[in-house]
């Protein structure tokens, strides 16, 4: 249907199937037991409590309708209330209530920003995030979830940026540790795994919030030391657009910048990594427009800035989630819980909610894809290391960052030290690598060069050099250098003029430069800078064969 190219819930909603909604259900109602809370504090950082219940609400819903990943949770994180604490706070000089506005409008701003990436198709800056990139990610984040949840479950403060200076602000508080908390954190964490091991159709983490907040109530363990997450005042949001003037929209122009690509990133790091368990494919430019429908829909409701959250997407998929219905379900248990739960969910303690965030940290972790890319070529597994240690010791986006540079220089390596061989004819008349092919023999007075990559100018020069040695190594005097330029799908200028010089070059000592297999285009190129050659003869040829017998019928 034409629909479902701007609208995709029309696609997933059209082929929904019964058998999924007990799942979809039960996922939905773990997903937004853990979304209060998380909510909560990620609100709190940002200093706007309710900002980050907001944020869960809506924002699920444009998303799950309007995005093309039937897996990813959004809502707001860490690195989005950090934006509004350390770049829009400041900037409201104390007032609550101007806070709020400015981070109603960054949100409304980064969603627009977004929805403009996707109507111009800028999905594209989402292909520089390679396997190995996406395998490092997932991981790290895994790291990151892991050591971030550690303080809730010892009952300790934790401090730090990065994953590295939360270990070492911890170490030397374990010895107060809490043996309430830790006991509540460790059996949510145990009960969660146990579930997905043993009864995996039962959501381990309802099990777990329930049973602690019971444990709580019964026990009174918030008088001895367990610490829960309070009072929570109830009402649902509003619909308005934040009016503030062109002075600050010129001030958080430059974050909403940011915040937009952060949002980007993490969402098509995030989409990649969960849709590639199921095979599923992602859309970039969709993702561009849900996860832009999603901020603005954030922003008018007086929501934090928003992005895809690993951590929930996780509970969701362990919990059993088939459809983005599981975000729609949770959305409407947080409007709920913010309506008439209130009372009840002061008494979750925050260990059992580290805890369950823990059991999602450990799902992220699959060993064996360092194996495969070990199998596959080192190199990817260097990636995927550098990737990981990035996240652990730098930060989310500066971990991505610096796998996307690795794989970029790992590529432009490849396309300047491309692989090249000397080819030989076979019986059978074929031309290829006597590397693979023992009986492919070379023919006296022909050199047939394989270069496999586009010619340009990182490694122009590096052709013509490896021809030159060819020569130098060659046990015959050499008539004629054959091409073959199947591989070569491209050159430019410089390339171009390396190629005329090496044609004079070569034709002062008698010897013919000509081309096989080389495409249109390529061909166009070339013939723009090499001189006819006399009598009408031809430079390129269809085959490699047509170029060695059109050299040895002229002799």
């Amino acid at each position: 249907m034409k629909g479902t190219n701007w609208l995709p819930g029309l696609s997933w909603a059209a082929t929904y199937q019964l058998a999924w909604l007990p799942r979809d259900l039960a996922a939905g109602v773990t997903l937004g037991a853990l979304l209060v809370p998380v909510g909560l504090a990620y609100g709190a950082l940002a200093g706007l409590p309710m900002a980050g219940l907001y944020g869960s609400i809506l924002p699920l819903v444009a998303y799950a309708l309007f995005a093309s990943s039937r897996q990813v949770v959004v809502g707001p994180d860490s690195a989005m209330a950090a934006i509004v604490a350390v770049a829009v706070a400041p900037l409201a000089l104390g007032d609550p209530v101007r806070l709020a506005a400015l981070c109603a409008l960054l949100g409304v701003m980064v969603g627009a920003l977004c929805l403009l990436g996707g109507a111009l198709r800028l999905g594209f800056v989402a292909n520089f995030l390679s396997k190995p990139v996406i395998v490092g990610f997932m991981h790290g984040i895994g790291v990151v979830i892991l050591v971030s949840q550690l303080p809730k479950v010892l009952g300790l403060k934790g401090h730090g940026e990065t994953s590295l200076e939360q270990v070492a602000n911890l170490l030397p508080q374990l010895g107060d540790t809490h043996p309430l908390s830790l006991a509540i954190g460790g059996g949510s964490f145990a009960v969660i795994l146990l579930c997905r091991r043993f009864v995996p159709r039962v959501p381990g983490a309802v099990v777990a919030l329930v049973g602690s907040t019971l444990a709580v109530v019964l026990l009174g363990l918030e008088a001895r030391g367990v610490a829960v997450i309070g009072t929570i005042p109830s009402g649902l949001p509003s619909l308005s657009l934040p009016t503030l003037s062109l002075a600050d929209f010129d001030l958080l122009l430059p974050v909403a910048v940011a915040a937009a690509l952060l949002s980007f990133s993490d969402t098509m790091v995030t989409a990649r990594a969960f849709a590639a368990r199921s095979r599923a494919r992602i859309d970039a430019d969709q993702e561009l427009v849900g996860i832009g429908l999603a901020n603005l829909v954030s922003g008018l409701t007086q929501g934090l800035p928003i992005s895809a959250s690993d951590s929930r997407t996780a509970v969701a998929e362990t919990a059993g989630s088939k459809t983005p219905l599981t975000s729609i379900v949770a959305a409407l248990v947080v409007a709920a819980a913010m309506t008439w739960l209130t009372p009840l969910l002061r008494h979750l303690p925050v260990a059992a909610l580290g805890g369950v965030l823990m059991a999602a940290a450990w799902s992220l972790w699959d060993f064996g894809e360092f194996a495969r890319l070990w199998r596959f070529r080192g190199i990817s597994l260097a990636g995927a290391l550098v990737t990981l240690a990035g996240v652990v010791t730098l930060g989310i986006m500066e971990g991505i960052l610096i796998g996307v540079l690795f794989s970029i220089v790992l590529l432009l390596r490849a396309l300047a030290f491309p692989p090249d061989a000397v080819l030989g004819r076979t019986p059978s008349g074929g031309w290829h690598d006597p590397v693979h092919r023992p009986e492919a023999a070379p023919v006296p007075g022909l050199l047939v060069y394989r270069f496999s990559a586009p010619l340009f100018f990182a490694n122009a020069l590096l052709f013509r050099d490896r021809i030159e040695a060819r020569l130098a190594a060659a046990p015959a005097p050499v008539r004629a250098v054959i091409v073959d330029a199947a591989a070569i799908h491209d050159v430019d200028i410089m390339a171009c003029e390396m190629l005329a010089e090496l044609d004079a070059e070569l034709a002062e000592r008698n010897i013919r430069l000509l081309f096989g297999n080389v495409r249109d285009r390529v061909l166009r190129d070339i013939e723009r800078v090499l001189p006819p050659l006399p009598g009408g003869r031809e430079v390129a040829f269809a085959s490699i064969a047509e170029a060695a017998d059109a050299v040895i019928s002229a002799q």
